[in-house]
């Protein structure tokens, strides 16, 4: 079992392609939005940069500026590359479960009217659409600039999880409003969200 942490794969992920200075790793984070498929953050980089030289992952060369100024550049060493690809496959041999808000207000859905439930769940199914467009949009940026298939991977997993949940969503409204007496979810079914993922 690998001992890094979800932030440190990331980083040292970064850190494979090419060495880089802590601005440019803070480049790539925000250019692949990765705070929203990670755990990591601009705040959060240079803790884990240390982490990791202690540990022995990377490499730290000094490099000084015309302006004399000292700058550090990160790259993976050969213990940190065992220690990813060990933590890549780990990660990918196994199912994660995750914990879903959603989850909570199901187990409490008896405080709310039938008509909240429909509101709110009505809401939520906005949102899912407005994610899987995001998503779309990303899927294409890939395609657009020729991205890896991993990249790639990335927008469309999404959008399969995504539009899993929407189904559950409009299922759930059918057997929810069916036990309370309401109509089904027909009018849900017109969603601008829809076509298969390319």
């Amino acid at each position: 079992m690998s001992s890094i942490s979800n932030m440190e794969t990331a980083l040292l992920g970064l850190l494979s392609e090419r060495p880089m200075y802590p601005y440019e790793i803070e480049r790539d984070v925000w250019e692949h939005d990765m705070r929203y498929w990670t755990e990591i953050s601009l705040s959060s980089i240079y803790k884990v940069l240390e982490k990791l030289e202690k540990k022995l992952l990377v490499d730290v060369n000094l490099t000084v500026t015309d302006t004399n100024k000292v700058k550090k550049i990160y790259s993976i060493t050969e213990k940190g590359k065992k220690e990813l690809k060990e933590r890549i496959v780990e990660i990918m041999s196994e199912l994660e479960i995750t914990i879903y808000q959603i989850d909570l207000a199901l187990a409490n859905l008896h405080l709310l009217t039938k008509e909240e439930v429909n509101e709110v769940l009505d809401k939520y199914l906005k949102s899912i659409d407005e994610r899987i467009t995001c998503y779309q949009e990303l899927e294409q940026f890939f395609l657009e600039h020729k991205c890896p298939v991993g990249n790639l991977a990335l927008s469309r997993r999404r959008q399969f999880l995504i539009k899993a949940e929407r189904e559950w969503v409009l299922s759930f409204l059918d057997e929810y409003n069916a036990e309370a007496g309401g109509e089904g979810n027909q009018r849900r079914l017109n969603s601008p969200v829809s076509g298969s993922i390319t």
